[in-house]
């Protein structure tokens, strides 16, 4: 669904990308006033804006933030390769030099700002990556260009044949089956050179991925483009993620039982540098980021930054209440089966962003730590979610055993997998907090 966009001159393009078109022909952008970075204070003036050598002129005045509910273009920066350790120090110490020229703010602004800094100055240096356009187009190795030379020959002499006299055909029909077998034989070559070929991408696919490829593999088909309205997809979106009686008291529930007190309390401490470089150096520098488009390689390849989006993190721990910014995601559609279209047939995979996932690590990782501590969880029973416990070998490791027992004593055996379905909307969210506040109150 295409939507309009309007300029700043009057004119109404059908798209963002004819009014980026029309702005570039007619150079109309829109002047914005440079403003005092440090409010009023008397004597203090703004940086002229002027060419050095070397050096572009830029404006250390942050934009105020866009709408976080407004659906924003992503800008695919081209980032480096994690050895090129220069252009990483390098881009840690100037994006760190212009944030530390802006004036102090709260802790959402700076974190707006920190964001906003990174992508642009990143996609200025770095560049951004290239739409891909589909497959690259073939072209023929010396043995294909054979094959295409003696097709053409062929052809040429099928011709010739036709119209040769009866004492020329002879030579011909020979010359004919000469060229045949040359042809069959480099069509041989050809086909086992490309079947190696194609092994040996499959060989390292699935080194690289063995459950992937596997899935890919034997699974189903999925594919498909989403035609659903925006209205459709709201609607999905509260019916399966929103519990409209979340407000509602439940009332008394006898199944729910108190725990014992804890030995050891939650540690409400702020967060330390060391927990959040263990988050970092364990998050997956591939992992897609969400609407700050800051990904984890920027944190992993700049000391600097982390450790000023340290100090944003424990500002907001102190204050208890979250970014304005982490309370939104952007949403990816999957389908689920061969040619979806509606959403029901779309699984819904939701891209925080990165900064909040951090915070949010630290407060799961204590949590758990305080369940395991104080014995909350079973861990002969609760596998998922526990750290070190490889869950899922355990689990079939002992259905597979029962499994053989209950085939060499030629028993009966049920086996029984459950699977809920949208389990976190089915689940009334004020039960969840009251199991939460009993656990504090223990």
């Amino acid at each position: 669904m295409t939507t309009s966009a309007q300029c700043f001159c009057g004119k109404v393009c059908k798209n963002p990308r004819g009014l980026k078109i029309h702005q570039a022909k007619m150079r109309c952008v829109r002047t914005v006033p440079v403003a005092q970075r440090s409010g009023n204070t008397p004597g203090e003036t703004q940086e002229e804006l002027g060419p050095e050598t070397n050096h572009s002129a830029q404006n250390l005045q942050v934009t105020q933030a866009l709408n976080p509910c407004r659906t924003s273009e992503h800008r695919r920066v081209k980032w480096p390769q994690a050895y090129k350790e220069k252009e990483w120090l390098q881009f840690d110490e100037d994006a760190d030099n212009i944030l530390e020229a802006i004036a102090k703010c709260d802790a959402d602004q700076r974190l707006q700002n920190m964001t906003t800094i990174i992508i642009s100055l990143a996609a200025e240096r770095f560049g951004l990556e290239e739409k891909r356009t589909g497959n690259l187009p073939y072209t023929m190795n010396n043995r294909s260009k054979k094959i295409h030379q003696l097709r053409q020959e062929l052809k040429s002499l099928r011709r010739r044949f036709k119209e040769a006299r009866e004492e020329e055909t002879g030579p011909l029909a020979e010359l004919r089956n000469i060229l045949r077998k040359k042809l069959m034989t480099l069509r041989r070559a050809e086909w086992h050179r490309r079947r190696r070929k194609e092994r040996a991408r499959k060989r390292a696919a699935f080194i690289a991925n063995p459950f992937g490829f596997t899935k890919q593999l034997l699974g189903k088909k999925r594919n498909g483009q989403l035609t659903s309205s925006k209205a459709e997809i709201d609607h999905h979106l509260r019916d399966t993620s929103c519990d409209r009686s979340r407000e509602q008291d439940l009332g008394h529930c006898q199944h729910l039982i108190y725990p014992p007190a804890p030995t050891l309390n939650f540690d409400g401490k702020e967060p330390s540098w060391k927990e959040i470089q263990e988050v970092i150096k364990k998050a997956r520098s591939s992992s897609a980021p969400g609407p700050s488009q800051v990904p984890y390689r920027v944190y992993k390849n700049c000391p600097k930054l982390l450790y000023r989006l340290w100090k944003i993190l424990k500002v907001i721990w102190r204050r208890g209440k979250f970014a304005q910014q982490w309370r939104f995601a952007e949403g990816v559609w999957i389908p689920k089966e061969e040619e979806s279209k509606t959403i029901d047939q779309f699984r819904t995979i939701l891209l925080l962003s990165v900064e909040g996932k951090i915070f949010f690590s630290i407060v799961a990782r204590r949590l758990t730590d305080y369940l395991l501590r104080n014995s909350y969880i079973d861990t002969s029973v609760q596998k998922g979610g526990i750290p070190k416990v490889p869950g899922c070998l355990e689990h079939t490791g002992v259905v597979t055993q029962l499994i053989r027992e209950a085939r060499e004593n030629k028993g009966d055996l049920v086996v029984l997998w459950l699977d809920l379905t949208n389990a976190y909307g089915s689940i009334p969210h004020k039960l969840v907090e009251e199991a939460l506040r009993r656990l504090a109150q223990a």
